[in-house]
Order: C-alpha cells, then sequence, then structure tokens
C-alpha cells in the first residue's frame, strides 16, 4: 500500500509542479485540501495506468503524449483562451515574437469562441496589403481545418520560409461563406509609431503596437510635430494589439498630468498593483482624441481606458476587442513553457476591460465594401474603367473624380463615391509610395478630423 501511495504523490508532485510551485502545493495542503486532493489525483492515476496498458493503440500511450494532454486538458478546464501549455517546440516559437523581424504573414492572432481569430493585422505587411481584417476568424490553412487548433498549433502552419506563399480561409461576420486569401510570407518589421499633419495644424501619430522602443519613438514624433505648430492631436490605435503593459503605461503617462493610469487585481497579492501618472507630463493640454476599433486589445485598451476615464480625451471609432488580462510565461522543465493568465486589468474608474472591450465616446463604424460591390469591380469593365482613370489622373482633381463616377453610372456600375476612392487608391499604391492617411474614404479619421476642428472654431471663438 505504502509503493501504491508513493506512486500517486509522485503523479501528483509531477503534475502540479507544471502548473504552480512546492509551495503552492503547500498551500493547498495547509488550505485542508488534502483528502480532495488525493482522491482526484488516486483518480487520475487509475485512469492513466489503464490506459497506458490496456488501450489497444501502444503508439498512442506513451508518456510524453498522454501527460502534455492532461495538461492541456486541464487548462481547457478553465475557460481562459489566453492560459496554453507549449512544448518545446512551440515554446521556442513564442519566443521568435521578441525577436525584431520574423518570417510570416503579419497578423496577430489569438483564441475566440474556440476558434483561430485575427486580433489584428499589422500594419504595411503581407497580411495588411492582402485585406486581412480584425476579427476574421480563420478555418482553414493550407486545405487544413482549423477546428481544434491552439494558437501556436496555427502560429506553426502560418510562418514559413520569406517568399513562400500559405492559402487559409477566414469566414467574416459580413460573408456568408469563408473567404480564401493566398499570401506570400514576408520578413515582419516592426515599425511602431508614424506620424504626419492633417489640415496643417493637427499632429496624427499612429501606434501600431506597443514595444520596448515604443514610447521613445514617441518623443521623438512628439517633438517633430511640435515643431511643426500641431495645436491639436490624434492618436490612432486602430488594430493596435497590445504589446508591453510598460510601454502603455509610459505613453499613457505623457499624456496626463495625474490620475490612475491602469490597475491589476489578480489571486496573488503582489499582483494587485495601481500604476498612476507620475505628474511629468511629455504632451501639452491640447485637444486630443484616440482612435480605436475591434483590433485594439490589451495595451490598447489601457492606453483608451486611461485616456477616456481621465476625461484627458475622447475615443473614436468602435469599441475594442476585450483583452484585458495579464499573461505570465514561464519555462517549465524539459524545455517547455506555460502563459498563465495571473491577473486582470482594471480602468481608473474600475471597469474590467476583460471580454468587454471598452466603448468609443462616438461610435462611427468602418467602411465595410459589400459582396456586391466587390463583385461589380471584378467585372472586366469596372476594372479597365478604373486602371485607365488612375493611369490618366494620377493627382486626380473633385472634379475628374465626380466625371468619373458618371462614367461608371453610363456603364451601369453602381457603387457608393466612398468605394471607388477606395479602389482608386488601391491602384494608385501599384505606382507610387502609399500615403499614411487618406482622408477620401475614411469614415472614422474625417470624424476625429471634424471633431477637432469644431473644437479649436470654439476655442478660438472664447479667445476672442
Amino acid at each position: 500500500m505504502r509503493n501504491r501511495e508513493r506512486i500517486i504523490w509522485i503523479v501528483l508532485v509531477g503534475i502540479l509542479l507544471v502548473v504552480t510551485t512546492a509551495s503552492g502545493i503547500n498551500n493547498w495542503i495547509q488550505a485542508g485540501n488534502t483528502e480532495k486532493t488525493y482522491v482526484q489525483l488516486r483518480l487520475f492515476n487509475e485512469v492513466f495506468n489503464l490506459i497506458r496498458t490496456e488501450y489497444y493503440d501502444e503508439s498512442k500511450v506513451q508518456a510524453e503524449q498522454l501527460i502534455p494532454g492532461a495538461i492541456n486538458g486541464m487548462i481547457k478546464t478553465l475557460g481562459d483562451p489566453h492560459t496554453s501549455y507549449f512544448s518545446k517546440e512551440h515554446f521556442d516559437e513564442l519566443k521568435t515574437d521578441t525577436k525584431g523581424e520574423f518570417g510570416g504573414l503579419g497578423i496577430v492572432i489569438g483564441m475566440r469562441d474556440e476558434w483561430i481569430t485575427v486580433i489584428s493585422p499589422i500594419d504595411d505587411t503581407p497580411a495588411y496589403h492582402a485585406g486581412i481584417m480584425a476579427g476574421d476568424r480563420i478555418v482553414e490553412i493550407d486545405g487544413e481545418s482549423t477546428d481544434g487548433f491552439t494558437t501556436m498549433d496555427a502560429v506553426k502552419l502560418l510562418r514559413g520560409e520569406v517568399g513562400t506563399k500559405v492559402t487559409i480561409k477566414v469566414k467574416r461576420h459580413s460573408e456568408a461563406e469563408p473567404l480564401p486569401f493566398t499570401i506570400t510570407r514576408g520578413v515582419i518589421k516592426l515599425e511602431t509609431v508614424k506620424s504626419t499633419v492633417i489640415d496643417d495644424h493637427i499632429g496624427y501619430i499612429r501606434i501600431s503596437q506597443f514595444s520596448e522602443p515604443t514610447a521613445d519613438a514617441m518623443r521623438t514624433h512628439m517633438m517633430e510635430l511640435r515643431e511643426k505648430g500641431i495645436d491639436s492631436m490624434i492618436v490612432d490605435l486602430r488594430n493596435n494589439p497590445g504589446g508591453l503593459l510598460s510601454s502603455a503605461i509610459e505613453i499613457s503617462d505623457m499624456f496626463l498630468s495625474d490620475g490612475i493610469i491602469v490597475s491589476t487585481k489578480g489571486r496573488d497579492p503582489s499582483q494587485n498593483q495601481v500604476f498612476r501618472a507620475s505628474g511629468l507630463t511629455a504632451i501639452p493640454e491640447i485637444p486630443l482624441i484616440v482612435m480605436v476599433n475591434e483590433g485594439s486589445a490589451s495595451g490598447s485598451e489601457i492606453f483608451a481606458g486611461a485616456i477616456k476615464d481621465n476625461k484627458r480625451g475622447i475615443l473614436v471609432g468602435q469599441k475594442t476587442y476585450g483583452k484585458g488580462s495579464v499573461q505570465t510565461v514561464r519555462e517549465l522543465p524539459e524545455g517547455a513553457g506555460i502563459r498563465i493568465t495571473t491577473a486582470l486589468y482594471y480602468t481608473p474608474e474600475g471597469g474590467s476591460i476583460h471580454e468587454k472591450g471598452i466603448a468609443p465616446d462616438e461610435e462611427v463604424e468602418s467602411v465595410d465594401i459589400t459582396p456586391q460591390e466587390v463583385k461589380a469591380m471584378e467585372t472586366l469593365e469596372g476594372l479597365e474603367l478604373v486602371k485607365k482613370f488612375v493611369e490618366g489622373h494620377k493627382d486626380y482633381t473633385d472634379n475628374d473624380f465626380k466625371n468619373f463616377m458618371q462614367e461608371l453610372e453610363k456603364n451601369s456600375i453602381e457603387l457608393r463615391p466612398i468605394i471607388v476612392r477606395r479602389i482608386i487608391k488601391n491602384e494608385l499604391e501599384k505606382i507610387k509610395i502609399p500615403e499614411l492617411i487618406d482622408l477620401d474614404y475614411d469614415l472614422q479619421l474625417n470624424h476625429a478630423v471634424n471633431i477637432l476642428e469644431r473644437t479649436q472654431v470654439k476655442l478660438k471663438s472664447k479667445a476672442s
């Protein structure tokens, strides 16, 4: 009997070491869980031995298969898509995310409703240019269904040698059937901050991700914008999947003179933290708009929540993704690893971000091309007309555009003007460097600019 008990407790220690520490086991024992734990692990041991010794296919009952399977099953019961166990191979893949560049498509993925889902495409990457959108559910990779996949299973198939192609099918909420995309893998370089000036006085900054160098890049861009005499700002966080917590907090601190930025609460008291503004505001108190959408997650939501709850600016766009949990990555024996949710983020007013997201102050839908419009532009006449127009009007005026719309109507091609402008822009990008912004078809950005224009009129009226 003692030998049997010894075997059970060896299994107990082996399994629990994967998800906790020796001190954690002691805490369980001190909390009076000894008998319950013993009973459940005795059950586990019985099942493990029965499968290992009696299952008909001996090739499937090796310990290196059964134990990871049991661990993944244990994690699945948590119902948390952000907690994952990684084999050595997958853990090595996870580590490559910390490098400055890698070969792939340029998308950030996660689990939603048990399916591989695009959190956001990364700016200026193959996936971005192919038209992959936040919220797209990847249902197939190179002919293989992703049903039951983990994120690392998908990463393994999506990444590959630069220059090679991968075909994926995505289910988009606006489409009845999955959409196929064949994308050529490229080197993904992350330039996280870009900026420009709109209408000679509005500073526009696009932050695509919160990485280690993002805060320094933000300061550099802000200095350049201030030298150009900006009097208001737009910070664009659309399709920004987040990144480093420290980076999001540091950039939030640049905009806030006081107040809470974000707080975290977890089971371990050490995870309960409150991050406050330092008072060393690096950016003047000029009118501010923060743009968000369903692809804005994690660090983006921390920044957006800090700005909104502290009444520092206005949020424009669509409700954010709702990824408000803190993950801790730990290396395990034999090179395996685990990413485990240890806390949740809370906005300054105490609201939870997790699975709820942050609603904008002013909701503006993005432009969505309908299947009918795509079909209309795929007609031979439509494509020929657009290409002919672009070649003859590379710097087209509004009058040129009106004439072109009339020409489309004559050919029975009915499209919204804003969609036509987008298609023209796509054609122009093939023959010249694309611009950072395009107010012709970006309804959300247009709305943000109009708000700031009205704000400046009010400020000037008060001053006079």
